[in-house]
């Protein structure tokens, strides 16, 4: 008998090998991209609790006061976390105002630099507590915070201290700043001139 060529069979046994390489082609590619998204959700979902927690992290300005007669103010704060401590030396500070001829007056720092209060070492200390520096702010605790007037360039200086706002009638603003991006900011008026004094 002779042996005739099955063109038939043979599209057929091509046409099933390129099948099969498309359906392993197929789930190659399906458990690359589920394995991706799994690992993009699995992010989201840390990047979610993080931001969750950071965005209900504040600072609360409870009450500022006037310390001295001349360039020192007293704030007493509430620190307020769903999150974790933060580090003293990490939360920075602004103090500025723009005064009557339009200039700016700036000066910065960290929680833990004031000169000139009732320790010179120590710039916050807890409500109710020995002056100590703390280590960390603990949410739900108040803390007291002193700084100078001033400015970098002239850190003795006096600009947008209580007397200096006071004698040009103008407000000044204290921003602190916390470590991963947010900020709370105080508008300052001196009404009464006079240490103790309430700063609205």
């Amino acid at each position: 008998m002779e042996e005739k060529e099955d063109i038939l069979a043979q599209v057929g046994l091509g046409a099933m090998i390129l099948f099969v390489g498309s359906l392993i082609a197929i789930i190659s590619c399906a458990s690359v991209m589920i394995l991706q998204l799994e690992i993009i959700s699995e992010k989201t979902e840390a990047v979610v609790a993080t931001t969750s927690k950071e965005a209900h992290t504040q600072v609360v300005f409870v009450g500022a006061w006037i310390h001295d007669a001349y360039d020192d103010y007293l704030f007493m704060i509430e620190y307020q976390s769903l999150g974790k401590e933060v580090q003293v030396e990490d939360v920075g500070f602004m103090l500025w105002c723009v005064d009557n001829a339009g200039t700016m007056h700036r000066k910065t720092g960290d929680l833990g630099s004031w000169a000139s209060g009732p320790d010179s070492n120590v710039a916050i200390w807890e409500v109710g507590d020995d002056i100590v520096e703390p280590a960390s702010l603990e949410s739900g605790k108040r803390y007291f915070i002193g700084v100078d007037g001033g400015t970098d360039a002239d850190p003795n200086g006096d600009e947008c201290g209580p007397q200096y706002i006071h004698d040009q009638g103008i407000q000044a603003y204290y921003t602190i700043f916390l470590p991963f991006g947010g900020h709370t900011t105080q508008e300052l008026r001196v009404t009464t001139f006079g240490p103790g004094e309430s700063v609205v």
